[in-house]
């Protein structure tokens, strides 16, 4: 049988996409080539919002075929113009694909492999997080109405993450029977190995990070940055202390710029609060297995992974109204597994996390419904939703 020949255009290996490109290469029916702009981060750097030098303690280029245009250039930023390679033509005619995945239109790479794509007739399909959540300025929002349409029409289909996703596509032009869900993966093995051990792990980390064993822990997990609005969740949990005196504890993953003032808060103003600073891939999971409920009050936030590694943790979700994660068929389903709040407003995530904190079943019904959520959008529903966008632009084995 011969095996569709499917080529990636990706900026850099990412943590999270990595374990997809390993599926995707194991597949039968697949013959994978991912080609990266440059091996960022593949060596220690630093992050400058979560100011933090970042060092993943996972094999990154293990298990999928990869190539690197520039591999000299490992310190480059994944920006529009820096990675713009004219070798990017020359990779995809030596691999000669029968479709390739490009991730979307915000840097030369992908662009020049859209083109090459276009000049040789070989359909591309378009992956990304974009969303219509987030404000823009009036020029932006004209220029994008304007120039989104013709690049996105020149995609033959359209792989969608999630709802808010889809919408997007839609928006600029995307045909409906075009549009397959793919949702953005995460280290599955790694996380459904931390949940099938969670009151191990729950108890190890929490000791670890000296909460009790039964506080109701909120977690925030991410840059602690003022985009982030980490201040947000401390706000809200310092609210039900001193006002109602429930035992919910904040705990905060991650580093950044917010991290010494919401360090300072917590100390000055007792409240229950834990901070694990910047948390390896290695280690996250169990900070998951330690926490009740995932609060992700961020201003901007496309389709964080940290709603997916909840939901196999089976963690509720409590996030604001600008995550593009939250929908009727996404991982965080609002009224389901995830209950939404206008950001920055601290009384409505006191009153959604004491609520849930006070009502046991509702929290155990919503953590149920994240563990068969996530089921619906893992790895297999990925590479599924992959193989059915290419059968509809008539590229079979």
């Amino acid at each position: 049988m011969r095996k569709i020949r499917l080529a990636i255009s990706v900026s850099h290996p990412i943590q999270h996409f990595v374990p997809f490109y390993r599926a995707l290469a194991a597949h039968p029916e697949i013959e994978l080539q991912v080609i990266y702009g440059a091996p960022i981060g593949l060596k220690p750097y630093f992050d400058a919002e979560m100011q933090t030098e970042i060092a993943w303690k996972m094999d990154m280029t293990g298990g999928y075929p990869h190539v690197f245009l520039e591999p000299d250039k490992a310190d480059a930023e994944p920006s529009f113009f820096e990675l713009n390679s004219p070798k990017m033509g020359g990779a995809l005619k030596t691999f000669r694909p029968d479709a390739v995945i490009v991730y979307g239109y915000t840097q030369m790479n992908n662009l020049r492999a859209l083109g090459w794509c276009t000049a040789n007739r070989v359909p591309a399909m378009m992956i990304g997080d974009s969303e219509l959540l987030q404000p823009r300025s009036g020029w932006k929002e004209t220029a994008r109405r304007l120039v989104l349409p013709r690049i996105l029409a020149r995609f033959s289909a359209y792989l969608s993450v999630g709802d808010h996703n889809a919408a997007f596509y839609r928006t600029f032009g995307a045909p409906a029977d075009r549009i397959f869900r793919v949702p953005f993966t995460i280290d599955e093995d790694a996380y459904r190995g931390a949940a099938a051990n969670r009151e191990a792990l729950r108890s190890e980390r929490r000791e670890a990070l000296g909460i009790d064993a039964d506080a109701y822990v909120a977690l925030f997990v991410g840059k602690l940055s003022t985009r982030k609005r980490p201040g947000d969740l401390l706000d809200a949990v310092a609210q039900l202390a001193h006002r109602d005196g429930r035992k919910v504890h904040a705990l905060f993953a991650g580093n950044g710029e917010e991290l010494a003032r919401v360090q300072t808060q917590a100390l000055v103003e007792q409240i229950p609060a834990s901070f694990a600073g910047f948390v390896n891939v290695d280690i996250l999971p169990s900070l998951y297995a330690a926490a009740d409920v995932l609060v992700h009050p961020s201003r901007a936030d496309p389709h964080p992974l940290i709603c997916s590694e909840a939901a196999c943790i089976g963690l509720p979700m409590l996030l604001s109204d600008r995550i593009g994660a939250a929908g009727p068929t996404d991982i965080a389903r609002p009224g389901d597994n995830a209950e939404i709040f206008p950001v920055g407003d601290i009384d409505r995530i006191a009153t959604l996390l004491g609520a849930l904190a006070d009502d046991r079943a509702r929290h155990d019904a919503m953590a149920a419904r994240s563990r068969a959520i996530f089921d619906q959008c893992d790895m297999a529903a990925s590479v599924t939703g992959v193989l059915d966008a290419l059968a509809r632009i008539g590229v079979r084995t």
